[in-house]
């Protein structure tokens, strides 16, 4: 692949496409028109570029979520000292819940990768 650069207005664009919810407003707020935005819609590494940087943004939001959880989990458990007893029992259940798929979770993982090593060995054979 030809190692092509994005002008300013095309990076202008890629961050605005990843801040608005549609092209209108992408191309509103980076002051570009709209037929410009899509016509590089169409390029293939402008493509590439979105889509790279549409990940960064995708994994910087699941690291947050991450970061997150023990603060949730640590508010869940502290609702099953609350006093209502409602709010008590929807923690405990919601706690539950969230054992329950990391479990099951797991063990879907590791049938899978059994499977994914027992397809390798039989690979080899042929």
């Amino acid at each position: 692949m030809e190692n092509k650069t994005l002008t300013p207005n095309q990076h202008k664009a890629i961050k605005s496409i990843l801040g608005n919810n549609t092209i209108e407003e992408a191309a509103r707020k980076a002051n570009l028109s709209r037929s410009t935005i899509y016509s590089w819609l169409k390029d293939e590494h402008f493509k590439e570029c979105l889509e790279k940087e549409r990940k960064i943004l995708f994994e910087e939001g699941l690291n947050a979520l991450k970061g997150a959880t023990v603060m949730a989990a640590k508010t869940l458990i502290e609702l099953l000292e609350c006093n209502d007893r409602s709010t008590r029992r929807l923690a405990a259940k919601e706690i539950i819940s969230f054992a329950i798929k990391a479990v099951e979770t797991k063990e879907l993982e590791e049938r899978v990768s059994q499977l994914e090593e027992l397809l390798e060995q039989n690979q080899k054979r042929f």
